[in-house]
C-alpha cells in the first residue's frame, strides 16, 4: 500500500481492523491460559496477577492501535477532503 500511495485509502482500514482483531484474540487467548494456569498458583498468587497484566497490557496495545485507526479515519477524510479542493 505504501508504495501505490493507497495507504490513505478506505482499504486501509480492512488491513487496521485485522490487527485489531488479532491483538484482541491474543488478549483472550492469554486471559484463558492465566485461567486455567490460576488454581495452580494458589500458594503463589501474585504469578496470576501479573499475568493478568500482561493480558491487559496486550489490550492496551489494541486500544493504541485503534486510536491510530481513528487518526487514519481522520487523515483519510482530510485527504478527500484536499482532493475536493483540488
Amino acid at each position: 500500500m505504501v508504495r501505490g500511495g493507497t495507504v490513505f485509502s478506505h482499504a486501509a482500514f480492512r488491513y487496521v481492523d485485522g490487527i485489531i482483531g488479532a491483538i484482541v484474540a491474543a488478549a483472550l487467548v492469554w486471559f484463558a491460559v492465566t485461567a486455567v494456569n490460576a488454581p495452580g498458583q494458589r500458594d503463589d498468587p501474585g504469578v496470576t496477577l501479573i499475568m493478568g497484566g500482561i493480558g491487559v497490557a496486550i489490550l492496551g496495545v489494541a486500544l493504541i492501535v485503534l486510536v491510530l485507526r481513528t487518526l487514519l479515519a481522520q487523515a483519510t477524510r482530510m485527504r478527500d477532503e484536499l482532493d475536493e479542493v483540488i
